[in-house]
């Protein structure tokens, strides 16, 4: 690219780094004891490892947003363990739906939750035995008329050649 537009190698470069930096796989779930379980990583396969359990879909951050109305939440766990899935929006806790299953022998699990528009809570409870972790997250559920908004804006590429000969983005530099 030697002798190439220096505006052009800056946008790669941009974009490159734009993709870095928004490429970690790491995420944070905080326990509802105040007792904050240090960093949770998503492992290559895309497991969420929440050490009593193991999300494995649905949800793959503390906070995550979406324009769907119902979310299948599915993982592994120990035979015999009790998982309860409690969704509320705040303020109107006594709206709350609660799941509840039993891990059967096959270890796996799968919950499907309806969310509702705005700030949906998701605590995930599991016990076994004496020992129970609870778990909060939240998925913001956007409204179906922005989705169909967004899906309606033009995008113009910057790089194509406009009618003059010049591309959008020489245009807009000089």
């Amino acid at each position: 690219m030697e002798g190439g537009n220096p505006m052009r190698k800056f946008l790669y470069i941009g974009i490159f780094a734009l993709v870095m930096f928004f490429s970690t796989a790491e995420v944070r779930a905080n326990s509802l004891e105040n007792d904050p379980v240090s960093s949770v990583n998503i492992e290559k396969s895309g497991i969420l490892d929440l050490d009593m359990i193991k999300i494995t879909a649905g949800i793959t951050k503390k906070h995550e947003v979406t324009f769907d109305r119902y979310r299948n939440i599915s993982g592994e766990a120990d035979k015999g363990m009790v998982i309860t899935f409690v969704v509320y929006q705040e303020g109107k806790k006594d709206n709350a739906k609660i799941y509840t299953q039993v891990v059967g022998a096959s270890g796996l699990f799968s919950q499907l939750i309806e969310l509702k528009e705005g700030n949906n809570y998701i605590i995930i409870v599991a016990k076994q035995y004496e020992q129970e972790k609870a778990f909060k997250f939240r998925i913001d559920c956007k409204d179906t008329t922005i989705k169909k908004e967004l899906e309606e804006i033009k995008i113009i590429n910057i790089l194509d050649t406009a009618v003059d000969g010049k591309n959008a983005l020489e245009t807009l530099v000089k």
